[in-house]
């Protein structure tokens, strides 16, 4: 069944060998639901059916609906060389991993092909679970409904931190009956309402939000409702969205869950009260890794001690034996609080210290010397100025201050007017810079739905610029605001799970036609001048020509026909006859949008490469001081080995997946945000990159030159001459 390029679909998701019949009557339901609520909307929808069984049994088609059998869905995660059915192994936990990893790639390339409206599944628990933490890889936004005979139950396991919608069976998920005829047909008519609104809200909502500043998480408790309520109104009145979550465990990983989509750009953590939790082992703990996505993403954060006065329990009797003589107050009968000590204080306020020194980014603490929470005041239960000082002075002895960090003693109580302006006016203080990025992440799940070949205009609006000039002091301001857009067009694509793909340019017409077919990033070093005058692309490393005066050469005839692909100069650093600092201007003032540090002394190696190192120009000259060149990192496996002018000798396919993931891993260690390529050796067309890319981790893409450039040439050019000359004359 052929899909119309403006169609979108709609995935109902089950295992056909053991529910058949109610996956049926489940798609049929949306189908027809569908096709009710449609009546007055443009959107072209199609229903596919997805068999993820993990049984031996082939279900080979499924009536009228377009189907994808369980062997598809593997293929898309293994490859199709691979036997499906051993990938499935006879022990059942583990062929429902293998299957629900296999869900997760396949949901995730359908959505990075914006081809995805929505998903909806039914099972047991098994199948619940299978599903569930595929279905948890899609963004917020996309309807997604599981009719699971355990949504009555402990569902934070199967639900987590996203907007899964799980619909109680009521009855087990075997026939249909009156109660499942009634259940599956509820579900599907709330599923297709949820669909449809979410293709019509798409078409007003980005320009609504395109006026917002930006999107701030805040935290909140009910003894902290005060201040948030003050903080909120006045971020409102400042052009700001906010997102409360309140701080039981889940809503802090909830926040920082959004924290890592792109979708909160700002955080002023007021409520840490899960951190006593984790601490003391209350009910409502974060775990060990609270902080970390503001951490990793370096937004601006203003972070308070709200509720590190109490921990959090269940009924009052289930509060463990060993506090039962401690302070204690009942929140209401399912929620018992217990007052912290000094003690636990100076712990809660060495784990806070410990993330927040770990902080690159702006950061301010404030802390309200009055009380923490609205138990915590005079004539309430939980006044402590003892442990409510203890906490501060640890806090103020603690953490590292310096002009990015800094630690506020304020004279009132948290839930005071004036504490609130506080921290409003420190929140706006560190964030001078938040503004003018991406406001494309908060609605790229709706974007993905409404829109399936245009790329996504990345505009200016929201996230803060994590380059400032102190860290590029010669650096223009445009430059900067190019680079993040650059960088951030890059980040979409790999949270869309879309491969990165640069390419070498020796010519303006290769790189004209690589930005024809795509391409993300271009480069112009010496060694393409080389390649495509056929000579082997190590010429480049040897003394025939100046590298980087070869580059300028190259500017004037690629980038006038680059129309919009960022170009990098391939610049050699050791070049003892150039000023750096002079030449990156230069670099800069002729359109080149950043640099790669090729040729380079990294491809040496034995006695040589330590005579470089011993007079000057080994490897620390080619980087140091270049944090420009740790953006994109390269993992090269050498020569390319494919055509007429390739290496012989190289790695094989299968060491560079071990070689390519080691620079990956040594990458990320020192910058969890680099972005990764494998190029070179063996990985010489799309097949041996999606080789590479499928058993490797945290790699993004693929860096081709002589793969993009000289070898399609050299294909080309002999194809179609010997067409010519096979021409007939009689």
């Amino acid at each position: 069944m052929a899909i119309q390029d403006d169609t979108v679909q709609v995935f109902c998701i089950g295992t056909a060998d053991t529910k058949l019949e109610e996956l049926r009557f489940l798609a049929q339901s949306v189908r027809s639901n569908l096709q009710l609520f449609s009546a007055n909307s443009s959107a072209k929808l199609l229903v596919t059916v997805i068999d993820v069984s993990v049984s031996q049994k082939d279900v080979e088609n499924f009536e009228d609906f377009k189907f994808v059998s369980k062997k598809d869905v593997l293929s898309c995660c293994f490859g199709v060389e691979e036997q499906h059915d051993t990938l499935l192994p006879d022990d059942r936990g583990k062929a429902m991993a293998a299957m629900s990893k296999a869900l997760h790639v396949f949901l995730t390339k359908a959505h990075g092909d914006r081809a995805l409206a929505g998903v909806i599944g039914l099972g047991g628990s098994g199948g619940t679970s299978l599903m569930s933490s595929a279905f948890r890889s899609l963004p917020v936004g996309i309807p997604k409904v599981i009719v699971s005979t355990v949504a009555s139950g402990q569902t934070e396991p199967y639900v987590g931190t996203s907007d899964l919608v799980l619909f109680p069976s009521v009855v087990d998920i075997c026939g249909i009956n009156n109660v499942s005829r009634v259940v599956l047909s509820n579900a599907a008519a709330a599923f297709a309402g949820m669909v449809i609104g979410h293709l019509e809200m798409s078409k007003t909502s980005t320009a609504a939000a395109a006026s917002e500043k930006g999107t701030v998480g805040i935290t909140m408790f009910g003894v902290t409702t005060t201040c948030v309520n003050m903080v909120k109104d006045r971020l409102a009145r400042e052009g700001y969205e906010t997102l409360i979550f309140h701080a039981t465990g889940v809503g802090g990983r909830a926040m920082e869950d959004l924290v890592r989509g792109g979708f909160i750009q700002g955080v002023l953590d007021i409520t840490t009260t899960e951190v006593a939790d984790y601490i003391v082992g209350g009910v409502m703990a974060c775990d060990s890794n609270r902080f970390d996505a503001i951490l990793e993403k370096k937004i601006p954060l203003v972070l308070s001690i709200g509720a590190l006065d109490m921990v959090n329990f269940g009924p009052k009797d289930t509060i463990p034996s060993k506090f039962q003589q401690r302070k204690i107050y009942e929140h209401n009968e399912q929620v018992t609080l217990m007052r912290t000590t000094e003690d636990e204080s100076m712990k809660f306020a060495a784990f806070i210290a410990d993330k927040l020194n770990k902080l690159s980014s702006k950061v301010c603490v404030c802390l309200p010397k009055m009380g923490v929470s609205a138990l915590d005041a005079p004539g309430k239960v939980f006044y402590d100025p003892d442990a409510t000082g203890a906490l501060i002075e640890e806090i103020q002895r603690l953490v590292e201050t310096n002009e990015y960090r800094q630690v506020k003693v304020f004279p009132h109580h948290i839930n005071d007017l004036e504490f609130a302006n506080a921290l409003v006016d420190s929140f706006l203080e560190i964030c001078t810079n938040f503004k003018d990025v991406n406001s494309q992440a908060i609605h790229e799940s709706i974007q993905g739905s409404q829109s399936k070949t245009s790329a996504p205009e990345i505009s200016s609006s929201i996230m803060p610029i994590s380059h400032s000039l102190s860290n590029f002091p010669d650096a223009k301001p445009e430059t900067l605001q190019r680079t993040q857009k650059i960088l951030q067009q890059l980040k979409y694509q790999i949270h869309e799970g879309k491969p990165i793909i640069g390419a070498g340019a020796g010519t303006g017409i290769s790189a004209k036609f690589e930005e024809v077919g795509g391409v993300d990033l271009i480069v112009l070093y010496n060694s393409g001048r080389f390649r495509m005058a056929g000579r082997g692309s190590l010429a480049g490393l040897l003394p025939f020509a100046d590298a980087n005066a070869i580059v300028l050469d190259m500017a004037n005839e690629v980038l006038p026909v680059v129309k919009e692909v960022p170009v990098l100069a391939g610049v050699c650093a050791t070049d003892p006859f150039r000023r750096m600092d002079f030449f990156l201007k230069q670099l800069e003032s002729i359109g080149f949008a950043g640099v790669q540090n090729f040729p380079t002394v990294g491809l040496f190696d034995g006695n040589f490469r330590q005579n470089l190192e011993e007079t000057g120009m080994g490897y620390r000259s080619n980087s140091n001081g270049k944090s420009w060149c740790r953006r994109v990192i390269v993992a090269h496996m050498g020569l390319t080995t494919s055509g007429s002018i390739g290496a012989k000798t190289a790695v094989s396919i299968e060491e560079s997946v071990i070689l390519v993931q080691a620079i990956a891993d040594a990458a990320h260690r020192i910058n969890p945000d680099a972005i990764v390529l494998c190029h070179g050796g063996p990985i010489s067309d799309p097949d041996d990159a999606e080789y590479v890319l499928k058993r490797t981790k945290g790699v993004h893409g693929f860096y081709g030159a002589s793969s993009l450039e000289r070898l399609p040439v050299e294909q080309a050019i002999t194809t179609t001459v010997k067409q010519y000359k096979s021409i007939s004359m009689t």
